[in-house]
């Protein structure tokens, strides 16, 4: 990951900056110290200062307002400057959700959202990296919503279709139909693996198991994806949607644990399969209902080759029912 403040001079008094972007609402700027402390400042007019004690506390960073003569600034300092990875990825997520605002209020009122946000996430004891199985479970739920959704519903109902980052037993819930998205690698046994008793019952009147199977690729070719180049690539195709949607997506894979690290950029994937099958009562599971009593949970395996006679094509229905 690149650092945006290796190149900037330590002041001998004050602070020198540098523009992110020309092409931003706001006028935003990488910068140093007299000390060489990493800042990140926003400027935007008077009239959209916040309150200060909409301002959250951020473990390692310290933020403030300081008045200017024609404007306002809020400043953002690094702590300690070997964590400027993650204050980088703070500061590109504050660039970009509020790069569409219309004014310098909402531009402003976007980023203190967002900073609550990180304020939650920074008070954690520690940083958890996704795992490796997390990372090719979220890929599988963005190609599912990205490919299949996307085409048939856009992207404002599709990502509010996305209810696994709540906790929901299922990944999606599309109007009578729950959908689990599973994604396998191209090296493994056919098999995917249940966490729960409820993951494979659902509570709508369909319910339908998709498998994608991703096999991992040079990242010269093609058709190569990352975590980070795939979110990237989602994000693009959000700026030209509404705020609220724009909002929504990224607080969902917030809630799952992403945040933008050098550390996505690899490995690099290709979808090479996806399958769909129709979970109906006689579809090999376990359930609540289904196991002896005094069970209460139970993670297990099960074999792709027996679902094979429920393979079917994926119909959402808004009625119920088989189809």
């Amino acid at each position: 990951m690149n650092n945006p403040w290796s190149d900037i001079a330590t002041p001998s008094r004050e602070f020198n900056v540098r523009l992110v972007s020309d092409k931003h609402p706001l006028k935003l700027y990488w910068g140093k110290d007299v000390r060489g402390g990493y800042l990140f400042i926003v400027q935007f007019s008077k009239e959209a200062t916040p309150d200060k004690k909409m301002l959250p506390e951020l473990s390692g960073i310290r933020v403030a307002i300081a008045p200017a003569p024609d404007c306002c600034r809020l400043v953002l300092l690094l702590n300690e400057t070997p964590n400027w990875e993650l204050f980088k990825s703070l500061c590109v997520d504050l660039i970009y959700a509020s790069e569409n605002s219309s004014n310098h209020s909402e531009a402003v009122n976007i980023i203190i959202r967002r900073l609550l946000r990180w304020h939650e996430f920074l008070k954690r004891e520690k940083m958890h990296l996704l795992s490796p199985e997390a990372i090719k479970g979220l890929i599988g739920e963005l190609l599912f919503m990205k490919n299949v959704l996307v085409p048939q519903f856009g992207w404002s109902e599709s990502i509010s279709f996305w209810k696994g980052p709540l906790g929901a037993p299922q990944d999606f819930a599309v109007y009578d139909t729950a959908v689990e998205v599973k994604a396998q690698s191209g090296s493994s046994k056919p098999y995917i693996q249940i966490s729960s008793l409820e993951q494979m019952e659902a509570q709508l009147p369909d319910f339908y198991l998709i498998v994608n199977t991703l096999a991992t690729i040079d990242p010269e070719h093609d058709e190569a994806f990352s975590l980070n180049s795939l979110i990237a690539d989602i994000r693009n195709e959000l700026s030209t949607t509404d705020d609220m949607t724009r909002e929504l997506f990224e607080s969902l894979i917030f809630q799952v644990g992403y945040i933008q690290l050098e550390h996505y950029d690899t490995p690099s994937y290709r979808c090479v399969a996806s399958r769909t099958f129709y979970v109906s009562d006689d579809f090999p599971r376990l359930m609540v209902g289904n196991v002896p009593n005094g069970i209460t949970k139970a993670s297990y395996q099960i074999s792709l080759d027996s679902c094979m006679p429920f393979e079917k094509e994926l119909i959402f229905s808004q009625t119920g029912g088989e189809q």
